[in-house]
């Protein structure tokens, strides 16, 4: 909540709303992520990513590129939930700070890159929830009621990584990409199902 306050009146005082997110992945503990994992556990994070690309990939194989209207458009649900998967592993790995081979990608000296982590955290955030919006649209108040549970992983997270549990916060957030993937496959397999362009909205 503190950080909240810091963060509106930063806005009053004329700052950007980069340097607002900036302050605030500074106060939620961002930095402490890159130290408090191994290697093996930051490559075990980064994986719980792979559930993403699996529903695209399942999207594709099962229904094939059909496109009779918006949103039972397989091949843009099996693209939007591919980009998720690319974007968040990019930047979860900039949050921790993890390359390939075993290396952790950065020199003790080399400050922590907050700038580059608000930027991705914005690319992240507005594909993720972009899909999620459009799901909404095309399924229904009651349907989006029903999608919308996973985001109480996604709070749980945020609070483990501000209470400083990194670990916790891994274990919580890599849930959530889990949970995540298997709601959008749910909403998006009932729309690639539907035959006629009559049948699906947005057409």
């Amino acid at each position: 909540m503190a950080s909240l306050f810091i963060g509106l009146q930063t806005l009053l005082n004329g700052g950007s709303p980069l340097a607002v997110l900036r302050t605030r992945q500074k106060r939620l503990g961002a930095e402490a992520l890159a130290e408090g994992l191994t290697w093996l556990e930051k490559a075990v994070f980064l994986a719980t990513n792979l559930p993403y690309l699996a529903t695209s990939l399942v999207l594709m194989s099962r229904f094939g590129p059909k496109c009779l209207a918006l949103c039972g458009c397989v091949p843009l649900h099996s693209a939007w939930a591919a980009i998720i998967a690319v974007v968040s592993t990019i930047f979860h790995a900039a949050q921790v700070r993890c390359t390939c081979c075993g290396r952790g990608g950065h020199h003790d000296n080399e400050p922590y890159p907050f700038d580059r982590l608000v930027k991705l955290l914005l690319c992240d955030v507005s594909c993720a929830a972009s899909y999620a919006v459009f799901l909404s649209a095309c399924s229904g108040l009651w349907a989006s009621l029903r999608m919308a549970w996973p985001l109480l992983l996604l709070i749980a997270s945020v609070l483990l990584r501000a209470n400083g549990s990194p670990r916790g916060y891994a274990v919580m957030h890599g849930v959530w990409h889990l949970a995540s993937a298997w709601v959008m496959l749910w909403a998006a397999w009932p729309l690639a199902e539907l035959q006629t362009p009559s049948d699906v909205g947005f057409g």
